[in-house]
């Protein structure tokens, strides 16, 4: 038989860590053993009722067809207003373009910013996506250390040390997946550096909405210059995961290419999903409950995981992860999740897939469950510890 000229493309082909964690868990309960995921950042609950009421009711007057590249001028001017009122911003409605999920979102940051061969910089830890997204594009990712002395957040000092120009900077706060939040003199001090080299700043403020401390206030990087692209999602603090619905927020001079780009790739982001998050904006009340068990969750994760080994963290400001760093209780943090996972059916994520350089030393907790499995959780890391 002749070889084959046909073949997948290796691009943004990645095998993905948390999917093969994800696959042995499946293997431990076909053998009758519960695991508990703690591995997944996802919320456990659905999306606001406002939300579900408000697509029932425009799926009854609407056939819900295409909108604009951009997204529907409704939601567009909400989320200008929930900057004024989250953050006494003011954000030009016409600046906000809605996207399919954040990820949607980056991707379109990506091809719109940089031409093929940038180079772009990201400090580690970090989401994995975005090192594989970059890749996949023509992109150069640039891994950089931060310390855990500055919760994993990144420093001027930082970037100054890393060798070579670079084009573009991502940065999360709080982070994934340290939960670590970026205090508002450092981002200032970040934006500032930054337009003064010349280098694109991108925003991730995906988990904005779950913080839980207020010596590190919650401040968007929109507040410091129109140049910073702010990337924003509903799955998270929205528990909309799977609606696929994020937005960005962008120079004026990049709305209309932009736009045209995520036109010419999906034509336009889900339409039912955009006016079920028009209303979810208006369902706080419902959405800072979950807030409230998230951080139930981390303050037990915080005082039981030290006595357990698990002392070495940055501090979980926000989001809903716990990265806890196991270098001096195995020297293979991918093997000790397998260990942990068929020792007491406790599934964490192995930080490789976070870090090129150090995840092997780390490991990353989600408390995004019930506050039961949390307990639980526990209950069973300690008698597989021996504690």
């Amino acid at each position: 038989m002749s070889k084959t000229r046909f073949h997948p493309s290796r691009r943004g082909a990645t095998p993905s860590v948390a999917e093969k964690m994800r696959s042995r868990a499946k293997e431990v309960e076909a053998k009758g053993k519960k695991v508990i995921y703690l591995q997944v950042g996802q919320p456990s609950t659905g999306a606001p009722a406002g939300a579900i009421d408000a697509i029932r009711e425009a799926s009854s007057t609407s056939i819900l067809g295409y909108t604009s590249a951009a997204g529907i001028p409704q939601l567009r001017e909400r989320i200008a207003k929930h900057y004024k009122e989250q953050y006494g911003v003011a954000v030009d409605s016409a600046r906000i373009v809605i996207t399919f999920g954040a990820s949607g979102a980056m991707i379109l940051s990506l091809v719109g910013c940089f031409d093929p061969g940038a180079r772009v910089a990201l400090p580690q830890p970090f989401y994995y996506g975005y090192r594989h997204a970059m890749g996949t594009l023509g992109v150069e990712c640039v891994p950089f250390d931060v310390s855990i002395e500055n919760h994993f957040q990144p420093t001027v000092e930082d970037i100054e040390k890393i060798e070579g120009e670079i084009d573009g900077v991502i940065f999360a706060s709080p982070g994934n997946p340290t939960g670590s939040m970026m205090p508002e003199q450092q981002i200032q001090e970040l934006s500032e550096y930054c337009i003064q080299k010349q280098i694109r700043l991108i925003s991730d403020e995906i988990y904005h909405g779950i913080v839980f401390d207020d010596d590190v206030p919650q401040q968007t990087a929109a507040a410091f210059s129109d140049e910073i692209i702010v990337v924003n999602s509903f799955s998270k603090y929205y528990s909309m995961a799977g609606w696929r619905l994020g937005w960005m927020v962008l120079p004026e001079y990049m709305v209309e290419p932009i736009s045209n780009l995520a036109h010419n790739l999906y034509l336009c982001p889900p339409t039912p999903s955009q006016f079920g998050a028009l209303h979810a904006l208006d369902c706080r009340e419902e959405l800072d409950g979950h807030v409230a068990r998230y951080k139930k969750n981390r303050d037990i994760l915080c005082a039981q995981m030290p006595a357990m080994g698990f002392d070495r963290f940055a501090a979980p400001h926000g989001a809903f992860y716990l990265y806890c760093h196991v270098q001096h209780l195995h020297k293979d943090s991918l093997k000790f999740a397998v260990e942990m996972l068929e020792g007491c059916g406790v599934l964490a994520a192995p930080g490789s897939d976070f870090s090129v350089r150090h995840g092997h030393h780390y490991i990353r907790f989600s408390y995004a469950g019930s506050t039961a499995d949390i307990e639980e959780a526990v209950d069973r890391m300690k008698k597989w510890r021996g504690g």
